[in-house]
């Protein structure tokens, strides 16, 4: 079987459905969270998480339908470098407040706003108690300018928000386009929300100038026909225009069913739309529970310096950690 086979379409109420924490992030709860004692930030944002979760409404009476007023704050902004936990802490949340919730992935979210409308995606949003965003970034003024306005409807309807960045609020689409512009609405935002600051080590790999050796091609494809699991095999440049043809929030249909993805000939992404098509490829497989095995050039060869120290160097060092940890 192969993905460039594949051409997945996206059903809106199955979409709408499914959001909820993925599988590789089954079991992680507030309980299975370990803090680093070298960073106390830890610990103190497992334990926000942990009473906002729990927050009881204020005191007063409240019609039928209409959500108890809680204690501030309305929101909570987990930032920090990629392997530190945010997600799992955002799981954990996620896992015991109380219902009705949604959890997604940021990308997700601006599709399905694209698929139902601001006005639409606001009201079906809208019913919720708490909705948990992972990865909420702004890339381009399209995204900045939706995202700030849906945030603004669902919260003033009295909607709480957590969610995980790599980025401080305040710095929000710096370096990506004319962040000035939006200047007003951002700072709106970011108000509303709680930051909670996560400093640590990637606890996928210490060494960051260290990565996993590629197989071998012809143990790759050993490996693919021993395998008696279902799996896919496909060549790394024909992944990539695969992918070009697809919207991101296809990917997870793309991979449906699958439990092992062997890709053989990975090379230098030339193209950063490229690179980051990839990169989120990489978060869907991840965030899956997927194996990967792979030949090709080394891990550090495959995005180029350039990104790597660019606008987008963060999502480039998740990649990274996260694609040496399924193949190593």
């Amino acid at each position: 079987m192969r993905l460039v086979e594949r051409t997945p379409e996206v059903d809106l109420e199955l979409l709408l459905k499914g959001f909820v924490p993925p599988p590789r992030f089954a079991g992680a709860t507030f309980g299975a969270y370990r803090p680093d004692p070298r960073y106390p930030s830890q610990a103190l944002a497992k334990e926000r998480l942990r009473r906002w979760v729990k927050d009881r409404p204020r005191g007063g009476w409240f019609p039928f339908g209409r959500k108890p007023r809680l204690p501030g704050p309305q929101g909570i902004y987990l930032d920090g470098g990629f392997g530190v936990g945010k997600t799992h802490l955002l799981v954990a949340a996620y896992l015991e407040a109380p219902g009705p919730k949604a959890f997604l992935p940021f990308e997700e979210l601006t599709y399905a706003l694209g698929l139902l409308g601001l006005k639409e995606g606001a009201r079906w949003f809208g019913r919720l108690r708490y909705l948990f965003i992972d990865e909420f970034d702004l890339d381009d003024p399209g995204n900045a300018q939706m995202a700030t306005h849906f945030l603004s409807l669902i919260m003033d309807q009295g909607v709480r928000v957590a969610t995980t960045s790599n980025t401080p609020p305040g710095a929000l689409g710096q370096g990506r386009f004319n962040a000035e512009q939006f200047k007003h609405q951002i700072q709106s935002l970011s108000k509303r929300f709680a930051v909670e600051t996560i400093d640590g080590e990637d606890f996928r790999h210490r060494d960051p100038g260290r990565f996993p050796s590629l197989w071998p091609p012809e143990e790759v494809e050993r490996a693919y026909r021993m395998d008696p699991g279902p799996k896919t095999l496909d060549e790394f440049p024909a992944l990539l225009s695969q992918l070009r043809t697809l919207h991101p929030i296809r990917y997870r249909f793309l991979l449906d069913g699958v439990r092992t993805v062997y890709l053989q000939g990975l090379q230098p992404i030339q193209d950063q739309n490229d690179a980051l098509r990839f990169v989120y490829f990489v978060d869907v497989l991840y965030n899956l529970g997927l194996g990967l095995r792979a030949s090709g050039a080394p891990l550090e060869a495959l995005f180029l310096e350039s990104h790597r120290s660019g606008p987008f160097a963060k999502k480039y060092g998740r990649a990274l950690s996260r694609l040496a940890e399924l193949l190593g």
